[in-house]
């Protein structure tokens, strides 16, 4: 069964709800879980490669490092900055299986399952990447075209002038351009799965088209449900938080009826292993960042170092990570209906006219399905 749509902020609204989905939250959860992996391998290889020890960095930013890394080296720093990609990469692949099971959703497919999306999103993981890639490439050709007309502007007298009577026309104007691009790029980080994941022949241009499209024919529409995705999703997030936290605590008190407290202890010992002090757990705990009112685990914190402690931690982390990947799951199925309404203000196209991509076969490398128009053909052959 097809949900209703009325294309309009009304479709935009219920994205908490459709959300709290256990099959969005496990893929982008895991996905956040393998970017933060990403995240910590480029940190860390990185101070590396910068002559530090890591025992000390590690003692110093733990497994939630911030983004200012103390580095001294250009090596360090390139190294640095490929993790910080991978890890904004390994995200984005997030959000588009969060955003498939919306469009299949929107498709009138309810039971489009996890082995399904994983699948997808590893057919289309190529499309994703060179969709970014290309813009990359093209602010890197701006930049390199500057650069030659910077040692143009070396030539004695005769360089100051072209600069001075080419600075409007054209290098204002590219510059202009080029900045625009960048813009789309950051925004394509969120906007560009929810594009990918609507796109039915898996191709690249078809992607950065409609991304730069729905950014440039609809900037107010887009940018009113991607602020509501994100404070919704987080006050959501924050409610999802606080229930988590009662859950363990019910368990903990269950199973303390029978074991004598031991199990309990054991739980609470094993936060120790954890950055309960980092940026990332109070603001995950705290409402809303600038708003000083949230949960306070660290009155839950007891010493303890036995190894079942760590192996408790990973599960506690995993439970934390799952609240950062509702959030996430949210801007993303936020994401997937804003550009279904924006598809349709801006081209009157409706995705929720075409077939399910779940009950056509394909073969492994082939696009997923051939392109609708979104009518159905009346006429059999």
């Amino acid at each position: 069964m097809k949900p209703h749509l009325y294309y309009d902020i009304r479709d935009v609204l219920l994205a908490p709800a459709r959300a709290f989905s256990a099959k969005a939250i496990f893929v982008m959860t895991t996905f956040l879980i393998l970017a933060l992996v990403v995240y910590d391998l480029g940190f860390y290889l990185a101070h590396l490669v910068d002559g530090a020890k890591l025992s000390v960095v590690y003692s110093v930013y733990g497994i939630f490092p911030g983004p200012s890394p103390a580095l001294s080296g250009a090596v360090g720093h390139v190294v640095f900055g490929i993790g910080v990609l991978a890890a904004i990469y390994a995200v984005m692949l997030g959000l588009l299986g969060v955003a498939v099971f919306t469009m299949e959703q929107i498709r009138g497919n309810r039971f489009f399952s996890v082995a399904e999306s994983l699948r997808f999103i590893r057919s289309r993981a190529k499309q994703l990447l060179l969709c970014e890639l290309a813009l990359v490439a093209f602010v890197t050709l701006i930049v390199a075209l500057f650069a030659i007309a910077g040692l143009l502007g070396r030539i004695p007298v005769v360089g100051e002038w072209l600069y001075s009577f080419f600075y409007v026309f054209p290098a204002y104007f590219i510059a202009l351009f080029t900045v625009f691009i960048v813009a789309v790029f950051q925004i394509s980080i969120i906007l560009a799965p929810a594009a990918a994941a609507a796109e039915r022949r898996g191709e690249i241009f078809g992607v950065i088209l409609e991304t730069f499209s729905s950014i440039i024919r609809q900037p107010l529409r887009w940018g009113v449900y991607t602020i509501y995705a994100i404070v919704a999703g987080k006050l959501a997030s924050f409610l999802y938080a606080y229930f988590a936290v009662r859950a363990v605590q019910f368990t903990n008190w269950a199973i303390g009826l029978t074991d004598g407290g031991k199990l309990a202890k054991l739980v609470e010992s094993s936060l120790s292993h954890l950055p309960m002090r980092s940026d990332v757990v109070k603001e995950t705990f705290n409402i809303f960042p600038g708003i000083d009112w949230g949960l306070d685990l660290l009155r839950f914190v007891r010493s303890g170092d036995s190894a079942a402690s760590y192996v408790m931690a990973f599960m506690l982390f995993v439970i934390f990570a799952s609240i950062l990947g509702y959030f996430m799951a949210v801007i993303g199925t936020g994401q997937a209906y804003a550009y279904v309404v924006i598809r349709y203000k801006k081209d009157g196209y409706r995705i929720d006219q075409e077939e399910p991509i779940g009950e056509t076969e394909h073969l492994p490398g082939e696009p997923i399905v051939e392109p609708l128009t979104g009518e159905k053909d009346s006429q059999q052959p």
